[in-house]
């Protein structure tokens, strides 16, 4: 529902009351001009959070944008979301003006788990708009004592700003042809890291074009398709943040 008029938008969360809750900000965080951490609080005792589940934020009257919290905790009834603030449109607008006490309409949690808990050895890919979710599958993977690597495709500004985010990750700058350079930092990987690695499990989210040109690169080096889990958040030319 990332559109709908405001009668309807009032309508759903009154007679879906159970499936939204109000939730208000914490704290907020900078990490560079163009991304955001808030922490938020509510109520939700009985959510039971899974790792790459969205949640719905209504951000104007009609309109509302998907986000992946980094951290869910349903019995402190706190919740974490890295946001990506991207041009001027109405998530990003909305996101970019939150402060200390605001309150939002928040859906509840809704989606798969998508950690593969049995892969010892676990690769990322995307670009900021997937630091959220990769933030919380890096502290589950580090708590089950598995191993990751990744590379982010980002944009000047943020390029030497998320270390600051806890991701061990390469960035490399976006390019004109989708994924180039973070192709380029794949290949470049030393052949004993690559033999770890090459049969464990790996995330593509973000851009819809990049994340088919790096598949095609990880199928070109043997990676299996059941090994590959994909998940576009965004595409060029379309409604988004």
């Amino acid at each position: 529902m990332p559109t709908a008029p405001k009668f309807i938008g009032d309508f759903m969360e009154l007679r879906l009351s159970n499936k939204f809750c109000k939730a208000s900000v914490v704290s907020t965080e900078i990490t560079s001009p163009n991304i955001k951490t808030i922490t938020f609080k509510g109520s939700f005792p009985k959510v039971k959070f899974k790792i790459g589940q969205a949640i719905l934020i209504r951000v104007n009257d009609k309109n509302y944008r998907n986000y992946t919290p980094s951290k869910w905790d349903s019995e402190l009834g706190i919740f974490e979301v890295v946001f990506h603030m991207h041009g001027n449109g109405p998530g990003s607008h909305f996101i970019n003006h939150l402060k200390a006490d605001d309150q939002i309409t928040v859906g509840l949690p809704r989606g798969f788990n998508i950690y593969k808990q049995e892969a010892q050895y676990q690769f990322f890919f995307g670009d900021e708009t997937c630091i959220s979710v990769f933030k919380s599958l890096k502290d589950k993977i580090n708590s089950d004592n598995n191993n990751y690597l990744g590379v982010l495709e980002v944009d000047e500004v943020s390029i030497d700003e998320l270390y600051n985010l806890g991701l061990m990750l390469d960035t490399v700058p976006k390019s004109i042809n989708h994924a180039e350079f973070a192709i380029e930092s794949l290949n470049e990987l030393d052949d004993k890291i690559w033999d770890l690695w090459q049969n464990g499990y790996f995330y593509l989210m973000g851009n819809a074009k990049s994340i088919q040109a790096f598949r095609r690169a990880l199928k070109e080096k043997g990676v299996s398709s059941k090994n590959i889990y994909t998940k576009p958040f965004w595409a060029d030319g379309k409604i988004g943040l």
